[in-house]
């Protein structure tokens, strides 16, 4: 009954009654015919059809991106391998979060604004990327349309490739013939206001697609790579002996057996990027879950709101790994994995830094090689010119050292007096300043415990054991109340300190729970596995946003009135909950090599 009674004293009402009522706000991107005046329901499908586009495009282009970085990881030239692992360590580190705001301040504050006079085909501005646009009429959409279908149905029913091509051919034909009689371009023009016609794609729908795209390749080119070396390394002999290049060998051979090792775990950062795509509402790109804000704060019903965002993404991460895993199984994916020595990874020479004899040879051999790798050499180092060329300019030429916001408004470089007056804001946030030295004696702890972790020989229960004191010490400096420390309210906490105390606990607290719910999915117990398969299913299905939704929304519900807690333990144990999924998965994988029934091999004594 606290439910109930929680609804009733807030006055929040239920169901979904609401979907059909007028929505009353506008949306600046759609695909479809939406106006104000339209249903909450058809201003939901409009933010579901955005999320999709951008979730495709994403997948798209993250996919064609780390496979271009994984090649050049894997090349032998010296530049263009230690860039790529550069990259992909730059871009693994940073919050996809904090990458999206500074895609979104590059596009917004780096293009220029809206041309006052003509406009060409293709035109690049602040306000978007604009490109002509094809139209159709009625006839033309229903005869494309007929042909999509039919090319489907075919190719559903028809596995001959030969066939397969000639329905391509055919419905290019009939796409072709429907531009011709029912259709137009429309080319984009100068208006009163900015760009008109043609289409438009907004900054913040290219922030979206670029913060996702390159956040993702990251760990999809460590994936591929992954799956490339482990080819067998007698397929590479084999195709050398039938005299193909290593272009067809890659193409013909590798890649092949290589996709059936990269697509599960490949599926697994899809399902990511469909989740990411919520973080548009922090640029204010019309998403699902943006829509969905917009919606809970007109009505008010926030239940209803956060069970939507819970079962769309569910669904779209269900059928998804129903797809992949699908299309896994018809290549001939096995978790056993493939026979055979795999390939060593391509070590590269290291630089003989100490030795100044031996840099000519060693440049010859690394960079300089041959005719496509010295052109390759000398592209990369003109590009790194002008990149820390420009990133020195901005740093330091163009920067503002002294003064306030008129002068850094009028210069084009860093902005340094302000983080110079708001350092201890950004660091330590609403905490008190008498006391934020204890913020930062607690963020040194634990700092201190995250170094001592890259230490082999502390590995084990002492590491355990100091990072649970590390959090126990974080937590009494930022609380205090004793020895004299003034007591802090938790609501005062934030920053730096708080961040790493989030994750510390995630981490360290999860780890027990995602044991327990990693042997639950592995137990016989039919109820205890299905529990369990239940709830990762239904975390790993929701985005970060969803999960800290439901901690801030729906667990205040549940509890009596008289029971009030604190905002950042709730987050806390959306965290721990949304970490324990993943880990769980980590270790029933860890325990399938060891199955029921098997013997482990024992040591032969001496």
């Amino acid at each position: 009954m606290t439910l109930t009674d929680n609804l009733a004293d807030r006055n929040i009402r239920t169901g979904f009654g609401f979907l059909f009522d007028r929505a009353g706000f506008a949306i600046g991107e759609t695909l479809i015919a939406y106006a104000p005046g339209d249903s909450y329901a058809a201003a939901l499908s409009v933010g579901l059809l955005n999320t999709l586009l951008i979730s495709a495009l994403g997948i798209i282009f993250s996919t064609l991106f780390g496979l271009a970085i994984c090649m050049a990881r894997l090349s032998s030239n010296w530049p263009f391998a230690k860039l790529s692992g550069l990259y992909i360590e730059l871009v693994r580190n940073i919050p996809l979060l904090l990458q999206m705001f500074v895609w979104y301040a590059i596009l917004l504050f780096g293009l220029p604004g809206p041309a006052a006079g003509s406009v060409g085909a293709f035109d690049l501005d602040n306000r978007g990327l604009h490109l002509p646009a094809l139209v159709l009429s009625d006839p033309g959409r229903l005869a494309l349309l007929t042909a999509i279908i039919a090319v489907a149905i075919l190719f559903g029913a028809v596995g001959r490739q030969r066939v397969r091509v000639r329905t391509a051919l055919a419905l290019a034909g009939i796409a072709s013939l429907s531009f011709i009689l029912w259709g137009g371009v429309d080319l984009p023009r100068a208006g009163r206001f900015g760009t008109v016609g043609g289409l438009s794609l907004s900054t913040e729908f290219l922030t979206l697609v670029a913060g996702l795209s390159v956040y993702a390749s990251a760990y999809l080119a460590e994936i591929f790579r992954g799956a490339i070396l482990a080819v067998p390394a007698g397929q590479r002999e084999a195709a050398r002996a039938l005299g193909l290049s290593p272009a067809q060998t890659m193409g013909r051979i590798v890649l092949p057996q290589a996709s059936r090792v990269a697509i599960p775990p490949m599926t697994s950062w899809h399902l990511n990027t469909i989740k990411n795509s919520s973080l548009g509402v922090a640029i204010g790109y019309p998403e699902f879950v943006s829509v969905v804000d917009t919606v809970i704060s007109q009505t008010g019903q926030a239940i209803e709101g956060v069970g939507l965002i819970v079962a769309t993404f569910l669904l779209l991460s269900l059928s998804l790994s129903f797809v992949t895993g699908r299309y896994a199984r018809r290549l001939g994916w096995s978790v056993a994995g493939q026979p055979g020595r795999s390939a060593e990874t391509p070590r590269l020479e290291p630089f003989p830094l100490r030795r100044m004899a031996d840099w000519p040879a060693w440049m010859r051999r690394n960079l300089f090689g041959g005719g496509g790798q010295s052109v390759l050499t000398l592209a990369i180092f003109v590009l790194a010119a002008l990149a820390i060329g420009k990133g020195l300019s901005w740093l330091l030429l163009d920067a503002t050292f002294a003064g306030g916001a008129i002068e850094c408004r009028l210069a084009s470089g860093a902005c340094w007096p302000f983080l110079r007056e708001n350092a201890r804001l950004i660091l330590f946030g609403t905490y008190p300043e008498a006391e934020q030295w204890r913020a930062a004696a607690a963020a040194a702890v634990l700092l201190q415990s995250l170094a001592l972790s890259f230490v082999p020989r502390f590995w084990g229960r002492r590491l355990g054991l100091v990072w649970v004191g590390a959090i126990l010490v974080a937590v009494l400096l930022l609380r205090g109340g004793f020895a004299g420390l003034v007591h802090v309210p938790m609501e005062k906490w934030s920053g730096l300190p708080v961040t790493l105390l989030l994750a510390s606990i995630a981490v360290v607290g999860a780890f027990p729970l995602a044991i327990v719910l990693a042997f639950g999915r592995r137990s016989s117990r039919r109820t205890l596995r299905w529990a369990s398969t239940a709830f990762i299913e239904l975390v790993r299905g929701t985005p970060l946003i969803g999960v800290l939704f439901l901690a801030a929304v729906m667990f205040p519900l549940f509890v009596p009135a008289y029971l009030s807690i604190d905002s950042l333990p709730r987050v806390q144990i959306a965290l721990l909950f949304f970490t324990a999924a993943y880990m769980a998965e980590v270790i029933r994988a860890a325990c399938s090599r060891y199955r029921p029934g098997r013997a482990r091999p024992r040591r032969r004594s001496a």
